[in-house]
């Protein structure tokens, strides 16, 4: 009988054998790629792939994990191995090895500690660490770098960079870095120096291989990479919660423009002081009878120091509303009418900004609101350079200008206009737009004036290309809490239709109730993440075709709290966070997940509350079918044994009777 089950044995494993290949693969250890947990479990990011490879072949595959320069070092120099992962398809590299389809790509960066006073430049004759083995070195080099230290691990870089053994960092995936703060507890205390193009990132063999079983792999990679389970894999490993690190950097830009203000306050005075300071020894060198008249003077150089005085005020009153305001266009105009009021030769102004190749007027005073309407293709704006430049006559410039804008000009008399200034905005060699001063007396502008102007510009060219930066961070941030918000709905029974229709609807209420426009728009942004949450709730839960048990349904309401907690606590996604986290609560105090009550509840929560009721009440779900529109209007308004009027906020509930109609053709 032992002999007849070894025998079996034996043909079970021939046979799996015959319809089976077997591929060994060597990595390097580098997170989220492929590292191995606290449990001793090899995962990651390639280890997905694989496994998708697995399912959709005859192909196994047997993993082996070392430090970097190990790996790489074996799989060169053994046989071993058939494949290597993840890893950069360089020029020298092509040589010796084979490349499969780029699985993903990494942005490769330098980065030196925050309070690294040293230059791009600087760095390059101080100790840089990389990765041994690292395609880096060969650009390192090119760059400039003499004193190029090689590791075997990326946490052993970064713990000396932190301890200030080296200058610098080159790093192949920022993700790398948010691990090794995230596990050592340690604040983010660096900064980037050098950004460069990201690299693509594969597997290889070698070009002498003649293993068949890696044309198979080939075909069902290329397979795997146009799935809808590749999306997901990517969506799991590849993303990265950036709430804390956009709220640093939020602080930083205060800290940099606060900083900024107080040094142009101060050369400015000097400017003055100085210029002042001649006028006293001249005076003090002159005859008995100019030092009779001297009180006289000096009183006037007292009035001038006074109005010095007043105008830095005035400059750091401009400047701190950079700091205290989110609204750009509302900085701009304030920023403009204090620089207009600073300048005594100035009457008006405006700035003019560069979008979709079109210049337009986008903060303007002592001109009429419809200098707002004027636009200009980028060609024929006027340009002066980085540096004010004083313009006498604007009809010399304004020739080939449509012919919109050239009825605006007449209606608000342009061409009264004798004398300006005009100042353009860079980022780098990029033309932004630019800014003007305008009189309508012929007159020149003084020295103190084109210097104030020239600083003006400058801090105003600093302040965009940080709402710039914000800007992309802003929406970086959106695209990925979209995208798990999508990942959410595969989960459950909703859809994209079903959060537009509570966006638009959200968005409708929050206008009639005279909420500001940035607010209403916020809302109807937000609210598109309201279940972002459910992405934590068991699957099997979530897609239950019959009512919940009290302990599911115990589960299930935790998902506004995972929301929050996936938002993060970020004070520019508060009206986000807020959505996720209260749109379950209740007018009455009856809902969760804390039984908040009447205006204790974020208005916008209210509003997306009644919006979020009335759609599933007309959407079918696995458990129920959906109603008509007279019947969920019923049930709101009258209630039925899940829900009451008293549910919702009274104001907003009427304002949802009156707007709804314009909604019930959408189901």
């Amino acid at each position: 009988m032992v002999k007849k089950y070894i025998l079996v044995t034996l043909m079970l494993i021939m046979f799996l054998n015959a319809f089976s290949n077997i591929l060994n693969v060597i990595f390097g250890d580098y997170y989220p790629d492929i590292y191995i947990d606290n449990e001793g479990i090899i995962s990651g990011f390639a280890v997905d792939i694989l496994k998708e490879v697995e399912k959709n072949s005859n192909l196994t595959f047997n993993i082996t994990i070392m430090n970097w320069d190990e790996a790489y070092e074996t799989f060169l120099n053994t046989d071993d191995y058939d494949l290597i992962g993840l890893i950069i398809p360089t020029k020298e590299r092509k040589e010796i090895f084979n490349f499969f389809d780029s699985v993903i790509s990494s942005t490769p960066f330098i980065m030196t500690l925050y309070d690294n006073n040293k230059t791009y430049n600087e760095l390059k004759n101080y100790e840089i660490g990389i990765l041994k083995n690292s395609f880096l070195k060969g650009v390192l080099e090119n760059e400039g770098f003499n004193n190029i230290i090689e590791y075997s691990t990326t946490d052993e870089i970064i713990k000396d960079l932190l301890d200030k053994k080296i200058e610098s960092a080159a790093i192949e995936d920022e993700r790398v870095i948010q691990r090794y703060l995230i596990l050592n507890d340690l604040k983010p205390n660096i900064k980037y120096m050098k950004i460069f193009d990201p690299q693509p990132l594969t597997f290889a063999s070698k070009i002498n291989s003649k293993n068949e079983a890696l044309k198979e792999f080939d075909r069902t990679l290329k397979t795997v990479l146009k799935s809808s389970d590749f999306e997901l894999i990517q969506n799991l490993w590849m993303g990265i919660d950036t709430s804390y690190i956009l709220e640093r950097q939020k602080q930083a830009n205060r800290l940099l423009i606060f900083s900024i203000v107080i040094l142009s306050g101060f050369f400015i005075a000097l400017i003055f002081f100085n210029i002042r300071s001649r006028t006293m020894v001249k005076n003090i060198k002159l005859t008995n009878k100019e030092l009779e008249n001297s009180f006289e003077k000096i009183s006037i150089l007292s009035d001038e120091n006074k109005e010095l005085s007043e105008k830095l005020e005035k400059i750091h009153s401009i400047f701190y509303s950079f700091i205290e305001s989110n609204d750009t266009k509302s900085i701009l105009n304030n920023s403009l009418e204090g620089l207009i009021n600073l300048l005594p030769e100035a009457e008006a102004g405006s700035i003019g900004l560069v979008s979709d190749h079109t210049w337009k007027i986008y903060a303007a005073h002592g001109f009429p609101k419809d200098i707002y309407n004027a636009y200009l293709p980028i060609e024929e704006v006027i340009k002066v350079g980085k540096h004010v430049k004083e313009i006498n006559n604007l009809n010399d410039y304004n020739q080939n200008i449509p012919k919109e804008t050239e009825n605006i000009f007449s209606k608000i008399e342009s061409s009264q206009i004798k004398s300006s200034l005009f100042i353009d905005l860079y980022n780098g060699e990029l033309f932004l737009g630019n800014i003007s001063v305008n009189s309508k007396k012929a007159l020149t502008f003084s020295e103190s004036s084109k210097k104030i102007m020239e600083i003006f510009g400058r801090l105003i060219e600093i302040f965009i290309d940080l709402k710039f930066k914000e800007r992309e961070a802003i929406d970086a941030y959106n695209y990925s809490l979209q995208k798990l918000s999508n990942v959410a709905e595969n989960f459950d029974s909703e859809t994209n239709i079903h959060m537009e229709r509570i966006c638009d609807i959200s968005y409708e209420i929050a206008k009639k109730l005279d909420l500001k426009e940035e607010t209403c728009q916020e809302i109807k942004r937000y609210a598109y993440y309201h279940d972002i949450g459910k992405i934590l709730i068991p699957i099997e839960i979530l897609k239950k075709p019959r009512e919940l048990t009290p302990t599911e349904f115990l589960i299930i309401k935790k998902h506004t709290e995972y929301g929050a907690e996936i938002i993060g606590d970020a004070e520019i996604f508060k009206v986000a966070k807020n959505i996720a986290l209260y749109h379950h609560e209740r007018w009455d105090g009856t809902g969760y997940p804390f039984g908040l009550k009447g205006e204790d509840i974020p208005i916008e929560a209210r509003i997306v509350a009644i919006a979020d009721v009335y759609d599933a009440l007309r959407s079918r779900r696995p458990y129920k079918k959906s109603f008509t529109h007279e019947q969920s209007m019923k049930i709101i308004t009258v209630g039925d044994e899940r829900t009451s009027p008293t549910h919702f906020d009274p104001k907003v509930l009427d304002i949802f009777k009156k707007i709804i109609e314009n909604f019930k053709k959408r189901y």
